[in-house]
């Protein structure tokens, strides 16, 4: 596969936020380093507030209600993962867009064309991060997304064959959508010959092919 110039991940991080707003569900990865009482507080400014959170898992669930009436409130969910370094935020809702803008100008956040590049570079330090950091980010997979999990997934690394296919779980579940990623899953389980990593395969495609049963 032809690595992506920086003009080319430039334009399919736009391409990603167009297809946020047409799905109506936006994704974006703080950086870890943010202090949290900095983000928490831009969602409370925001009108957000907590309606649920499971500190073991450190994800928190928010609720913002509409300022139009008869509309369902605006969902925000926060996910820690000081593993790779960001706090993961998805969005939805009627109002979402009028209300996540200025948490994002509040704290910045970690660009999807620099995700992206790293995560084109296979092999290097950092990519299996991106990778796993931009899977929470699939609102809806498209043939670009299922190249770059295909090139991690037929890595000759077996490490980052393995975070490629927990990666891959999580697109799909982000994307609420079970293919293209039970078909990669599946052909990656053909490929695969070491033993604890093709049962992990199966676990994995155990887990899309639930998703698929409640779709």
């Amino acid at each position: 596969m032809k690595t992506p110039s920086k003009s080319d991940l430039v334009a399919r991080a736009r391409e990603l936020v167009h297809r946020m707003h047409d799905v109506e569900r936006w994704a974006y990865a703080l950086d870890g380093a943010l202090a949290k009482e900095s983000w928490t507080a831009a969602l409370l400014d925001a009108g957000y507030r907590v309606a649920e959170e499971d500190e073991p898992a450190k994800v928190v669930r928010y609720e913002a209600p509409s300022p139009r009436e008869g509309s369902p409130p605006d969902h925000l969910v926060t996910l820690e993962r000081p593993d790779l370094g960001v706090v993961v935020v998805q969005a939805y809702g009627p109002t979402t867009v009028d209300r996540l803008g200025p948490v994002l100008e509040h704290t910045g956040f970690v660009p999807q064309s620099r995700l992206l590049g790293e995560a084109y570079s296979v092999g290097t330090p950092g990519a299996s991060k991106a990778l796993t950091t931009l899977a929470h980010m699939v609102v809806a997979w498209d043939e670009d997304w299922a190249d770059l999990f295909l090139l991690h997934l037929a890595s000759p690394d077996p490490i980052a064959r393995h975070e490629a296919v927990l990666a891959t779980v999580v697109a799909a579940y982000s994307a609420r959508q079970a293919e293209p990623a039970n078909t990669l899953l599946s052909e990656a389980l053909t490929r695969e010959s070491f033993p604890k990593l093709r049962d992990t395969l199966i676990e994995a495609l155990e887990a899309v092919q639930q998703l698929a049963s409640h779709a």
